[in-house]
């Protein structure tokens, strides 16, 4: 199959494709989460580079997060509007086991982490029976206290994650969990492409008009609104509750 994937979960897109060939291509935008300016020019561009057109994609796949509200919306539109122009089926993915798949193979417990503001983080944890075997998802993406995961975290866990670009997560965590390499913090054109392919292989075909990210929370404009109409409803249950005692 040829495959094309992305993720836009950070402020740094991952674009990968692989060919039926065996051939694979990868890519990333730069910092600064410019997604809706350089996502489509980046795929474009490596589809040319490749010598595809949209149309030649038998899968795409994207990462639906957690992560970046509004990227994820970007790069979850961008997906959605390629698999409804060219037919072709759609998986959604986990960016946190995207990065998870980042891990070395002879590390056997994997912690990722990513920024969830509020002294929250969102976390997944990974294991394997042993070096060199097959990661295994124990603790799917979530929300939860920054204080919670941290009390978790034991020696030997390699700690992985976008949220080690925060001062207040990076200081936090024991410098020996944490990797040098920190390229293996955000997601990845190859590991999105092994994880959509495994995705596929089992089964998975995600319904375009049903794919959501996975926010894991509402939205600060959202949790306003809810705030706004919960004040409404107590407003107007007092004013009723008045003039009931009035005509009483």
């Amino acid at each position: 199959m040829n495959v094309l994937v992305m993720d836009t979960s950070t402020e740094r897109a991952a674009i990968g494709l692989s060919l039926r060939t065996g051939v694979h291509y990868t890519a990333r935008t730069e910092a600064g989460r410019r997604h809706g300016r350089d996502l489509i020019p980046r795929l474009g561009a490596i589809l040319a580079e490749a010598g595809l057109s949209p149309r030649d994609v038998d899968l795409f796949a994207v990462g639906l997060g957690p992560g970046s509200y509004t990227g994820l919306r970007v790069g979850l539109a961008a997906a959605k509007t390629l698999a409804y122009a060219t037919g072709a089926p759609i998986v959604g993915l986990d960016s946190m086991e995207v990065v998870g798949r980042n891990a070395p193979a002879s590390a056997v417990r994997i912690s990722v982490v990513a920024e969830a503001q509020r002294s929250e983080v969102y976390v997944a944890e990974f294991v394997r029976a042993a070096p060199e075997a097959p990661l295994v998802e124990t603790r799917g993406s979530r929300i939860e206290p920054l204080s919670v995961w941290l009390a978790r975290l034991e020696p030997g866990v390699l700690v992985l994650g976008p949220g080690l670009d925060s001062p207040r997560i990076r200081d936090a965590v024991p410098p020996e969990l944490v990797t040098s390499d920190v390229e293996l913090n955000y997601p990845d054109g190859r590991r999105l492409i092994e994880l959509a392919r495994d995705a596929w292989a089992s089964g998975r075909r995600d319904n375009p008009w049903l794919l959501e990210p996975r926010y894991l929370r509402k939205s600060s404009a959202e949790e306003q609104w809810d705030l706004k109409e919960k004040n409404e409803g107590g407003r107007m249950k007092d004013e009723s509750e008045k003039r009931l005692k009035a005509e009483g």
